[in-house]
């Protein structure tokens, strides 16, 4: 079986660090539709996750990132493979994302909205499946991971 290598980012509300970025799948999404969870990216072949994070940050938010520290990893079985994703702080240089508008283009997910959120409201992600939601719900306090470059 083969392993897809993912990363995951925590990025807290510059203002209010009880709240996180919690982004939207589309309603088509292949893998979990319509929930909200975290800024995550496969890791392409030969990418450090540092260059995945920088990726994701331009593609997907629309705001160059800062990775922190490592604050959980795992793993879970997918249908003809195995995610395994590690799961960073961040911080994003514009205060708000700019999510891109797409159509159609296999093989990544943008997300269809963000907002701030707790953390329990990756509860719903977690209990459908998504590994990025799990790993921040086990984890006990996601702020005390301050982002700093790698």
């Amino acid at each position: 079986m083969s392993t897809v290598r993912a990363i995951a980012v925590v990025i807290p509300n510059p203002r209010d660090h009880s709240l996180l970025l919690a982004v939207r799948r589309p309603d088509d999404d292949e893998d979990l539709p319509g929930v909200w969870g975290l800024p995550a990216t496969t890791v392409r072949p030969h990418e450090s996750d540092a260059d995945a994070a920088s990726r994701l940050g331009e593609t997907k938010l629309g705001s160059p990132l800062t990775l922190g520290s490592l604050i959980a990893e795992g793993s879970q079985p997918r249908p003809g493979n195995e995610l395994s994703m590690r799961l960073y702080s961040a911080s994003m240089t514009a205060t708000a994302p700019i999510l891109p508008i797409v159509a159609g283009q296999q093989g990544v997910t943008y997300y269809a909205d963000w907002r701030w959120a707790p953390k329990s409201a990756l509860e719903d992600g977690a209990e459908r499946g998504s590994l990025c939601c799990a790993l921040a719900l086990n984890t006990h306090d996601l702020n005390t991971h301050d982002a700093r470059a790698r």
